[in-house]
């Protein structure tokens, strides 16, 4: 007869996404924080093969095109994995595009495993693209009957989100937030000096429109006669209908004013930056102002509410009105003029400031924190606690 504790051993929480990247970029980190349970990550198996290996028990590979925005062969092949899933089994979905994919997957049969969804950030589909609010028209009918249907609970990583998508969705089951996938600060180099001139400015995203990268190119043009130097980092993002050509990457490499790095370790380098910039037009939850405020970088971002409701709560965080570029300027003018700013630099970021910002992000933004909060749900649908509710609101 099994016990109570080998069953939850057999159980198995599956962590399924469209890009191998997401499984492995922090939730690699969540799954090892939680040792109750087995875990198996269902994606396409590409440069991540290793990483995904080391942190789930099973993994399985799901073969999609993510360079299409709709597979209908990754749909058929994704029908065939889940099909042979326990009906105790949790599914937890990453992204709203994977989202949708498994409910279309899923579709005319009887949804048997219990699935969660936890939306990263509305992304392209909410974008002021034309052609994404065509779609997006065209889709409300079906996106109401998928998600209502398939998932059980419904994940955000801020409020707005959740409004938008929740009246958008007609979502009448329950959603909470968890307002970040969670930093490993473990092996985060720290900044240990800050300079008074010559300051290193940079953005690390993903190279689509939406991210600000073009607006960041003006700006470093608006300020080339000034005492900063611009990166960035970074890749293009070919599953992405937004992402950036080509032509558009090659531009980028031969700016003048910029300097690119392609794809940086955040945990090795970042410090040896001095100011990091988000102009990111929509964001979940903005992963690189968590670890810049740790690190202690400044941090300037564009004022949307997947910075403002993390960057608000730091000392060193500054915020733009709706990417004003000149506002930026300005901002930048006023740190690097300022002398009393730059005497107490030091001071200000990298002494009381510092050792707060970081004790904020230990106490509530680690992925030991978001672990919790996931465990906790996983146990509530397996019976185990009687509700749950949230502990970041």
């Amino acid at each position: 007869m099994l016990t109570i504790l080998t069953l939850k051993m057999l159980l198995m929480i599956v962590y399924l996404a469209h890009w191998d990247w997401i499984l492995t970029r922090s939730r690699k980190d969540i799954v090892s924080n939680i040792n109750n349970s087995k875990f198996m990550a269902i994606c396409p198996i590409n440069e991540n093969e290793i990483e995904l290996k080391n942190y789930y028990q099973e993994t399985i590979d799901w073969n999609i095109d993510r360079d299409k925005i709709f597979d209908f062969w990754g749909i058929k092949n994704l029908r065939k994995i889940i099909k042979n899933l326990n009906s105790e089994d949790i599914v937890h979905v990453f992204t709203l595009k994977s989202g949708l994919l498994f409910a279309f997957a899923n579709l005319f049969r009887n949804n048997k495993t219990k699935n969660i969804l936890t939306i990263t950030g509305l992304g392209y589909l909410f974008s002021d693209n034309f052609k994404a609010k065509i779609l997006k028209i065209f889709l409300s009918f079906f996106i109401t009957r998928l998600i209502n249907k398939n998932f059980d609970f419904l994940m955000y990583q801020n409020i707005e989100d959740q409004k938008t998508f929740n009246t958008y969705s007609k979502y009448i089951g329950e959603s909470y937030i968890i307002p970040t996938s969670g930093i490993t600060v473990k092996g985060l180099e720290i900044k240990k000096e800050y300079r008074n001139s010559n300051l290193k400015i940079i953005m690390a995203t993903r190279l689509i429109n939406d991210k600000g990268i073009f607006e960041y190119l003006e700006l470093a043009n608006l300020m080339k006669d000034s005492d900063f130097e611009f990166f960035l980092a970074g890749d293009v993002d070919k599953g992405n209908p937004d992402s950036l050509s080509k032509s558009q990457l090659d531009e980028i490499k031969n700016n003048k004013y910029i300097n690119y790095l392609g794809h940086i370790d955040i945990k090795k380098y970042l410090h040896n930056y001095d100011i990091n910039i988000v102009m990111s037009k929509y964001e979940g939850s903005s992963r690189i102002l968590l670890e810049s405020l740790y690190i202690g970088l400044i941090c300037l971002s564009n004022n949307i509410p997947g910075t403002i409701e993390l960057g608000s709560k730091f000392s060193n965080s500054f915020f733009v009105d709706e990417n004003n570029i000149r506002e930026f300027k300005e901002k930048l003018n006023e740190i690097i003029n300022n002398d009393v700013f730059l005497d107490n630099a030091q001071n200000i970021f990298f002494g009381n400031g510092a050792q707060y910002n970081r004790e904020l992000i230990n106490k509530n933004y680690t992925s030991v924190k978001i672990a919790t909060a996931y465990n906790k749900i996983y146990q509530f649908l397996r019976e185990e606690i009687e509700s749950y509710k949230s502990e970041f609101i």
